[in-house]
């Protein structure tokens, strides 16, 4: 009988230790995936840029949202160089993506670097 009550006592710490090991995983959420998804689609979306930079990267932060047509709008675009402002515009509005995940209307700021 003592046998059995250590065998059963260790049994139940093992589980209990296997679920904390299981919760403590942390994966992303589905949110996180379509915002990821959202920033690959944006640097396909950007391709190669016209741009000779000899060692200076542009960077941007870019505010884009999804519309009802499931259509990229720019909000905005944060940089120093107003030739990047257009390339990044030109290239991203009102291009068609399909991300699930991506709820339209809601703004998503997007960091760009080109390099």
């Amino acid at each position: 009988m003592k046998k059995f009550k250590t065998t059963l006592a260790i049994i139940a710490i093992s589980f209990s230790t296997i679920a904390s090991i299981s919760a403590n995983t942390t994966e992303p959420t589905s949110g996180e995936l379509a915002k990821k998804a959202l920033r690959a689609k944006i640097v396909k979306l950007l391709g190669n840029h016209p741009y000779d930079l000899k060692s200076d990267v542009l960077k941007a932060d870019v505010a884009i949202m999804l519309n009802n047509k499931n259509e990229l709008v720019v909000v905005s675009v944060e940089s120093d160089n107003d030739q990047l402002d257009n390339f990044v515009t030109g290239k991203l509005n009102y291009k068609k993506v399909m991300i699930k995940g991506i709820a339209p209307g809601t703004i998503y700021k997007v960091p760009v670097k080109i390099k």
